[in-house]
């Protein structure tokens, strides 16, 4: 038995939308936070979101409405929200760095939070512990030591003076078993195998029917791993690992730019948002994505009657993070990245910020703050199908509500309950995701996050969202290169994009474009006649 979740697609542009009009007419003396995130990366209500209701917050709220009116409850102030979304980290980069548009928060990944601290652009925490306290152990032991150096002062610090993660995941491979059974003439399980490895994507087998996510700093990780997989596969520690996996001199970016060029020319084609609707609607049989593309598009596939909380699939979708390498589990590698939430610089003396700007401050940690509560942050998890960096007793309650065959049981004083006479005759797995939660919270122990997992969510949303432990030991986290590398990268990158089309795509292009001069030409000669006839008249 699977209990669907409701996952939706945002539509940012309507927010901003909605949002800029009623700016048109703002009082002078409303303060106004300015958000730069990704899009599709925010809950968004929706009719039936009520059933998750917990706590204070009202799920029949946006998110940025439910913040002004917390904001509100707590302060008694009256503030607006802009909201402003962007496409890749790079652009977010850019839009920071011209200032044409100053934001309070922005939402990079993990190395460009570590580019943006060292060119001097990132504000510090101020109430850093009270921001971090629902943080997972787990994301504080992983992404909080990270150093950064300010190449202004050339003071280092770790992200976590800086940052707060608020999503994290893999990247791997989405697929449609029976898709290429059907098309190869094997079992599942042999595609299951298949899956395993980075090097399934290289050969034959799935030749022109996947797409490849158009992400420079992701897709130079995959080429990296597959080009040094021999290396991968003898590294005994997660040092050598990250070594290996933060690569970039000038011999790798070429042994790279090879690796990719072979893995182009294998492909379907690149895509930047399409490759999970493209999943669902069996355009292309696999999928290179992160994880919460995966988790949205295999709910998304499940999904045909959103009313009912039995659902029978429509199309089985799988998520695999290739660690294996030549039939050996565990000797090959992917990228564990974390998004994260900053603040950048806005004062015009960061020295001394006037009592103005230093507010500005203390709202935008009110935000961050906000966004890091555990019923907060399940909402979310509801809406995006990305997994929040939160622990705590409501993201555990998801975890049973979707994944745990007992579902979510608790007393009259809200503590869970032994549930083990409900799991009689049911069909489990044991899925252990105490590295995640363990001295999150009190009213759990180490057990409670022992999932009674339903078979059929492993290896799908639930491996997903959560890997296992021996999973996540052979993921690696991408740092920021120096401006040289990542300029000579960026090059490399647009060299695989734009190199020369297959024979075939030039041939296409070539009748195509007869086809349309013959089109244009019949059209002028049409309107010739009709002058001709005009005038003879």
């Amino acid at each position: 038995m699977f209990k669907s979740k409701k996952l939706f697609t945002l539509l940012p542009g309507l927010l901003l939308a909605v949002l800029t009009l009623s700016g048109c007419q703002k009082d002078k003396n409303v303060r106004v936070l300015r958000i730069l995130n990704s899009e599709d990366y925010i809950y968004e209500y929706e009719e039936g979101d009520e059933e998750y209701a917990s706590g204070e917050h009202d799920f029949q709220e946006d998110m940025i409405d439910q913040f002004i009116h917390y904001w509100k409850a707590k302060t008694g102030e009256k503030i607006e929200v802009v909201y402003d979304t962007f496409d890749t980290n790079e652009t977010m980069f850019n839009e920071l760095q011209t200032g044409k548009t100053t934001y309070d928060i922005c939402i990079p990944s993990d190395y460009m939070v570590q580019k943006l601290y060292s060119n001097n652009m990132l504000h510090k925490l101020i109430h850093e512990d009270d921001i971090w306290k629902n943080i997972s152990p787990f994301i504080e032991d992983t992404y909080g030591d990270i150093k950064a150096t300010n190449l202004e002062n050339n003071i280092e610090a770790t992200m976590r003076e800086y940052s707060v993660p608020y999503m994290w995941g893999t990247m791997g491979i989405m697929y449609n078993p029976s898709y290429y059974a059907e098309k190869l003439g094997i079992s599942e399980d042999e595609v299951h195998e298949i899956m395993k490895d980075w090097d399934s994507l290289y050969g034959e087998i799935l030749k022109d029917s996947f797409s490849i996510k158009d992400s420079v700093r992701d897709t130079f990780a995959v080429g990296l791993i597959h080009a040094y997989a021999d290396e991968i596969s003898k590294a005994s520690s997660y040092e050598e690992l990250s070594t290996i996996f933060n690569r970039h001199g000038q011999d790798t970016i070429a042994l790279v730019k090879e690796d990719l060029n072979k893995l182009k020319e294998n492909a379907f084609g690149f895509e930047t948002d399409s490759g999970k609707t493209d999943m669902t609607t069996e355009k292309i049989g696999a999928n290179m994505c992160w994880s919460g593309d995966a988790t949205w598009a295999i709910t998304e596939a499940r999904d045909d009657d959103p009313k009912t909380e039995v659902v029978e699939d429509k199309l089985q979708l799988y998520y695999s993070i290739p660690t294996s390498y030549k039939g050996e589990e565990g000797k090959s590698a992917s990228n564990l990245w974390f998004d994260c939430f900053c603040m950048p610089k806005n004062a015009k003396d960061e020295s001394n910020p006037t009592p103005e700007e230093l507010a500005q401050y203390e709202l935008a940690e009110g935000f961050i703050e906000f966004m890091c509560m555990p019923e907060i942050a399940a909402q979310n998890c509801y809406c995006v199908g990305y997994t929040p960096a939160v622990a705590g007793d409501a993201m555990l309650d998801y975890m049973y509500d979707c994944y745990d065959v007992r579902g979510v049981v608790r007393d009259e004083d809200g503590n869970p309950v032994d549930t083990s006479e409900l799991i009689e005759g049911e069909d489990y797995e044991l899925y252990d995701l105490s590295y995640f939660y363990k001295g999150s919270f009190e009213e759990y122990l180490d057990s409670d996050a022992v999932l009674y997992a339903d078979p059929d969510v492993i290896g799908r949303e639930l491996s997903a969202q959560y890997p296992t432990i021996e999973t996540l030991d052979r993921c690696a986290i991408m740092e920021n290169f120096d401006e040289d590398t990542t300029i000579a990268i960026l090059d490399m990158w647009e060299s695989v994009r734009t190199n020369a089309l297959p024979v075939w795509a030039i041939v296409l292009f070539i009748v195509e474009g007869v086809a349309l001069l013959s089109f244009v030409g019949l059209l002028i000669y049409r309107k010739q006649s009709r002058k001709r006839l005009k005038k003879a008249r």
